[in-house]
This record gives C-alpha cells, sequence and structure tokens, in this order.
C-alpha cells in the first residue's frame, strides 16, 4: 500500500511540478556533455530531476555572515540534472528509478569548501585527527554536501564533475558497503567485481610511479573513489575511459545501462 501511494504522488509531482522550458534549457546549455543525448533520454532525464527536486530539500550550508550563499532555482535544477543522469538508464518508470535516492532527504550547498576534520591510526598505533578542505562529500543514509564554485566550474573547466562524484558514491552505498561496488544483478558482480579490480590494480601502478595520468590521480586513494571518479568520466569524457579500461567501461555502461557516447540506451 505504502509503495502504491508514492508512486502515486510521484505521477501528480510530474503532472503538476514540471521544471519550466526556460529553466530547463538554461541548465542544459551549461552541461554539454548532454548534447549527444537522444530526445527521449533529455526527456526522461527532464522527469527524474523533477522527482529529485521535489522530494529532496537542497539548501545553503552558510545563510549568514560575509560568505553567505543564496541557493538558487537555478542551482537545484543543475545540481538535480546531474544526480539523475546516474539513474537515467534505469529500467522501469522514473517513479521506480528515483527510488535508489530514497535514503536521504537533503543536499547541503557551500559558498567554497568546507572543513572536514576525521581522526586515523597511523602505522605506530598513534591517533591523529585530520582536518582538511573539501569540495564534497556524501554521508550513508544522510546528507550529500557540495561546494558551489565546484559545481558551477563544471568538468570541462575543471577536470571534476562533483555532482556525479557524490552521487556515485549513493549508488554505492546502497547495498551497504562503500566499496566500489554498486548493486547488481547476482550474476554481474563478479564479472563487474573483476573488471573494476584490474582497471584499479593498474591505474594504482601508474600512479605510484608518478606518471601523468589521463584520468585524475585521485582515484587511486581507495577502489570507491575509483568507482566515483570514473563515473564522472563515463559520462563527461566516455571515449577516454573506454581507451584506457575498456572491459571496465562495459560493464559500467551495463551498470548504468546507458551508451554515453551515442547518447542512448545501452
Amino acid at each position: 500500500m505504502f509503495s502504491w501511494l508514492k508512486t502515486k504522488r510521484r505521477e501528480r509531482a510530474l503532472a503538476t511540478h514540471a521544471i519550466p522550458d526556460e529553466d530547463w534549457q538554461r541548465a542544459l546549455h551549461e552541461l554539454p556533455f548532454l548534447d549527444r543525448y537522444a530526445p527521449p533520454l533529455i526527456a526522461r532525464l527532464r522527469e527524474l530531476a523533477t522527482l529529485f527536486l521535489v522530494e529532496k530539500s537542497i539548501t545553503s550550508g552558510a545563510e549568514e555572515g560575509e560568505h553567505a550563499l543564496e541557493v538558487t532555482p537555478h542551482m537545484r535544477i543543475v545540481i538535480a540534472i546531474q544526480a539523475c543522469v546516474l539513474l537515467l538508464g534505469k529500467q522501469g518508470s522514473v517513479t521506480d528509478a528515483i527510488e535508489d535516492y530514497a535514503t536521504f532527504e537533503n543536499v547541503i550547498v557551500y559558498p567554497g569548501d568546507f572543513p572536514r576534520s576525521m581522526d586515523f591510526e597511523d602505522e605506530y598505533g598513534v591517533v591523529h585527527q585530520l582536518d582538511e578542505p573539501i569540495a564534497g562529500e556524501s554521508w550513508e543514509r544522510g546528507p550529500v554536501l557540495l561546494s558551489w564554485p565546484a559545481v558551477e566550474a563544471g568538468y570541462v573547466e575543471s577536470g571534476m564533475s562533483l555532482v556525479i562524484h557524490e552521487f556515485a558514491h549513493k549508488l554505492d552505498m546502497l547495498n551497504g558497503e562503500i566499496d566500489g561496488m554498486p548493486p547488481l544483478p547476482a550474476e554481474k558482480v563478479e564479472p563487474f567485481r573483476k573488471a573494476i579490480t584490474e582497471a584499479y590494480e593498474d591505474f594504482c601502478i601508474h600512479v605510484d610511479a608518478n606518471e601523468d595520468t589521463p584520468i585524475d590521480p585521485y582515484a587511486a586513494e581507495a577502489i570507491d573513489e575509483f568507482f566515483a571518479v570514473t563515473c564522472e568520466v563515463f559520462f563527461e569524457e566516455p571515449e577516454l575511459l573506454r581507451l584506457e579500461y575498456p572491459d571496465y567501461f562495459a560493464v559500467l555502461g551495463g551498470y548504468f545501462a546507458i551508451d554515453p557516447i551515442l547518447g542512448k540506451p545501452f
């Protein structure tokens, strides 16, 4: 009964909260990687983004003070589109597809990088506290945190697609572990694990050798970061990922059910 009511509520939201044409086109213009996508997929993306905007609170993390940030409707649409492109190829209705983001409610946007404090233990057993500025973070069953300047810069300017990165982490978390493995049918788990592990290990060899890599070396931090970074590349610069790691590109395409080069279902 609850699932039926949720579906009906989402269907009503699609009918009553459509993103205005002018606002939609303005946001698409700022995301050129979507130019290659077929009109039916863009229409589906618009519906997904509509549901995202209805169901998620996208608010400022700095509402007062010298560096206060007002989160505008345009900013919300740009974030929603990039978050939902990861769900674009998912089978079934958009009301079902958006369920992958049902585990959280809030996206918090900051006027710049924000501090993160974390404790870690060194090889001698001594616990240290690390304070560092970061541009984004995803909390398990909690909010997604984003630096707006990093979002606004986009992949073409910065080589980073922050929204895709953080929402890839959200998909990774759905199976209960942050390990670079999104939820997959049983028969696809081992092929995916084999492809991502081989690609990650090869990538780490190049990074450890201090080689220049066409993919952001941050991807070598851990396999979950490799997954998130390569999801950015999969959507923004798919030819590069296919060239570097064709087997991994293929299993990512199977998971997302999208061919990001041709802009059509996989």
